[in-house]
C-alpha cells in the first residue's frame, strides 16, 4: 500500500517553489486575464500621461516679459486702496465730530418690518407647508446649525456637550 501522505518536500515544491512567486494554481487562474489586464493597464497609463501632458502644456509660459508690468500694476492698485482707506478714515473722523449736532428723529411705520433680503426659497415654502420639518429656533433645514452670518472659529460652539 502506498503512503497516503505527500512528502513535505513535494508539497513545498508544488505550492510555492520560490518565496516571491505565485503558486501554479494561482498562475493557471490568472492566465485568461493577462492580456485584458495588460491592455487595461496600458490604456490607463496612456490616459494619465495624456492628462499630465495636457496640464503641463496648458500652463506653459515661454515669455515672461509681462510679469514686471503685472507687478507694477499690483503695486499701483495697492497704493490706490491705501489712499481710499485713508480717505474713508478721514470721513469717519469728520462724521464723529459732526455727530455732536442733534440728529433728526427717524420715523418708521409700525406695520412694516425692516427691509432685509430673504434667504433662499425652500425654507419659507417648507415653513408654511411642513412647519415641523424646520429647526424651530433658526428656521433652517439643518437642525442645530450655526448661523452663517457669524461663522466664528472651529473650536467655538457646542463641541464638548455631554
Amino acid at each position: 500500500m502506498a503512503d497516503p501522505y505527500v512528502s513535505r518536500k513535494d508539497a513545498a515544491a508544488s505550492y510555492r517553489p520560490y518565496n516571491q512567486l505565485m503558486s501554479p494554481g494561482l498562475q493557471r487562474a490568472r492566465e485568461p486575464f493577462r492580456v485584458r489586464n495588460a491592455v487595461t493597464g496600458t490604456l490607463l497609463l496612456a490616459f494619465a500621461a495624456g492628462v499630465w501632458a495636457y496640464s503641463v502644456s496648458a500652463v506653459k509660459q515661454d515669455v515672461f516679459d509681462d510679469i514686471d508690468e503685472e507687478a507694477r500694476q499690483l503695486a499701483r492698485e495697492r497704493e490706490r486702496s491705501l489712499e481710499e482707506r485713508e480717505a474713508e478714515r478721514k470721513v469717519a473722523e469728520s462724521a464723529a465730530k459732526i455727530e455732536s449736532a442733534p440728529a433728526a428723529a427717524v420715523v418708521q411705520q409700525a406695520g412694516v418690518p425692516p427691509s432685509m433680503a430673504g434667504r433662499g426659497l425652500l425654507a419659507p415654502l417648507l415653513a408654511r407647508r411642513f412647519p415641523g420639518l424646520l429647526d424651530p429656533a433658526t428656521k433652517t433645514l439643518v437642525w442645530g446649525a450655526p448661523s452663517v452670518d457669524s461663522i466664528g472659529k472651529l473650536g467655538d460652539g457646542r463641541r464638548h456637550q455631554s
